[in-house]
């Protein structure tokens, strides 16, 4: 029965005779080693492995050495991102802080942000202030937080990607929508 696949390959004509009477590998390559490996520690000086230890514990002080002051003196990555990780904070901290977005929203709240038009739900008083520009829109990472302008403006110097939306924009010559010239009526 340990033969059967030997007959089989031999009757389908995958190998001849001469292959099958090749002597099969003997063990692996792995418990090869580790005889060896045992055979010669054992039979190797005392003071030779000696310095075999000496030098695994040196290397591995050094290792440990290095990894402390790597940790120690950058916190574990380099300085800009360090910085970069400083800033994200900051960010996330302001917009905990300052957001005025409420669970309890029900009205829907149009804005244009770019070239689309963008939906968020805000409560009457939201979008009573929202429409005087009291408070604006800042779109950051595809999410959008309501915010009092200046610290949406804050937010805005802290993250150059910001866009601010909704904002009630008032024209220098006074009017809300100027009409052009060429149109005829």
């Amino acid at each position: 029965m340990g033969n059967s696949l030997r007959d089989e390959l031999l009757k389908v004509g995958l190998v001849n005779e001469e292959q099958l009477k090749r002597p099969r590998r003997q063990s692996s390559n792995g418990a090869k080693s580790a005889k060896r490996r045992r055979r010669t520690s054992a039979a190797a000086p005392a003071d030779q492995s000696d310095t075999r230890v000496a030098r695994h514990v040196l290397r591995e002080n050094q290792r440990r050495t290095a990894r402390f002051i790597r940790d120690t003196t950058l916190g574990g990555g380099s300085a800009a991102d360090n910085a970069k990780k400083a800033l994200r904070r900051k960010i996330q901290e302001l917009i905990e802080t300052q957001r005025l977005n409420a669970t309890q929203a029900d009205v829907a709240y149009h804005f244009v942000k770019g070239r689309r038009i963008k939906r968020i739900y805000v409560t009457e008083e939201q979008r009573a202030r929202l429409s005087s520009g009291e408070i604006v829109i800042a779109a950051l990472d595809g999410n959008h937080h309501l915010m009092i302008r200046s610290a949406a403006e804050a937010l805005a110097a802290l993250a150059p990607q910001t866009v601010l939306c909704g904002c009630a924009e008032s024209h220098e010559d006074g009017e809300e929508h100027p009409v052009p010239d060429d149109i005829t009526w």
